[in-house]
């Protein structure tokens, strides 16, 4: 017998099957009125997410705020903002996650013990790094950082002085210590100045400049012994004119020893910065138009007086101290990055000063000029904001 079936030999047919209908909960989940409910649950839990994890997406809190200790002449203060405006753009902000400790001297007598007394409060204060505008302040900085054995950083800029002979480096490859900078090439800048002076008179035999008694010691002996040095070179002669006043009578002084130059003394006059009466460039100036010949001033110094000026563009070295002061946050040591030379020389012209002395610049200077300026008024903002 075949196997039978559980039904045993019932015969059914088949029926036609309905769907099956879902569970009344389904139902109910699926509904339109639940589907939006659903969505705006889903809202408002993901509008907590992000307000809670939001500031995770963005930048990242610093980790701390460094203090950079700042040391400068007030002839300077160009290349400070820069170095501050650089050091924004490379992330670091003011008042967020950086903080200046500023100390300004005005050249005088006891500058050298006013910024020693500032490089050894910041040392005491453990600032994270110093940056020293000018050779002196970065010689005071060592010196004192080497006497404490404190090994804060320094970024310094030199304008009238090689950072190896002035003894602040031992090579341009490695400091071998806790500094690195920017320096100026001062061979080349006196060298580019006597040409152009040769420029605008071919017949230039006699470059006036006033040293010792009108000039803080050590600022500008470099750049004077350079004046002097490259002189023979170019068939000039150096006219110094000294004093043995006290500092106090500096500008009366001046103004005495001026009123005794003739035309004809001199064919040109060799600004150097760092002198006793504060705008001496100015009185300076004021006796090239009088003599009708032209004067050479450092850029920092040429709003005041002067009709041309070759030589480093401050706010450029700021800028570039600041991209050695983010290496050497980020862990970089200051022995592990050479020296740099300032990576802008500008030739800079004061036309109004010119024509008032009779002077009429060539075409050579004018063509490559990168600035040329009415007057010192005309100069950028940046130079304007001394104190």
């Amino acid at each position: 017998m075949p196997p039978q079936d559980n039904l045993g030999n019932i015969n059914t047919v088949p029926q036609q099957q309905t769907p099956l209908e879902p569970p009344r909960s389904f139902r109910l989940m699926h509904s339109p009125l639940a589907l939006a409910a659903a969505l705006a649950v889903v809202v408002v839990i993901g509008a907590a997410l992000y307000w809670w994890y939001e500031p995770l997406s963005g930048p990242a809190p610093p980790s701390k705020t460094y203090v950079v200790g700042i040391l400068q002449f007030p002839q300077q203060t160009d290349a400070v903002i820069a170095f501050q405006k650089k050091m924004e753009e490379l992330g670091y902000r003011e008042g967020v996650n950086v903080r200046y400790d500023m100390v300004r001297v005005s050249p005088n007598p006891t500058m050298i013990e006013e910024f020693t007394t500032g490089v050894d409060r910041m040392i005491s204060e453990r600032v994270d790094m110093i940056y020293a505008t000018f050779e002196h302040e970065a010689e005071v900085a060592i010196r004192e950082t080497k006497k404490y054995q404190s090994d804060i950083p320094i970024v310094f800029i030199t304008r009238f002085h090689d950072p190896v002979q002035f003894g602040l480096i031992p090579s341009y490859k490695s400091s071998g210590s806790n500094a690195t900078g920017i320096a100026t090439n001062v061979p080349e800048t006196v060298e580019r100045s006597y040409g152009f002076f040769k420029e605008i008179n071919p017949s230039f035999k006699r470059v006036g400049i006033f040293t010792d008694g009108f000039l803080v010691p050590g600022i500008g002996n470099a750049l004077i012994a350079e004046v002097r040095k490259q002189a023979p070179k170019f068939g000039v002669e150096v006219v110094e004119y000294k004093t043995s006043v006290p500092p106090p009578e500096a500008e009366a002084e001046f103004y005495r020893v001026a009123a005794k130059i003739k035309k004809g003394d001199i064919d040109g006059i060799f600004h150097v910065a760092g002198h006793f009466f504060e705008v001496q460039e100015a009185g300076e100036s004021e006796l090239a138009i009088r003599l009708g010949i032209p004067m050479e001033a450092p850029n920092e110094d040429l709003p005041n007086g002067g009709m041309f000026s070759y030589s480093d563009e401050a706010s450029a070295a700021g800028a570039q101290a600041a991209v050695l002061a983010d290496k050497i946050f980020k862990g970089t040591k200051p022995a592990d990055i050479p020296i740099e030379f300032n990576a802008k020389t500008e030739l800079t012209l004061i036309m109004g000063r010119a024509r008032e002395a009779g002077i009429t610049f060539p075409d050579s200077m004018l063509f490559i000029a990168t600035n040329k300026y009415e007057s010192g008024a005309d100069f950028p903002e940046i130079l304007h904001e001394r104190e």
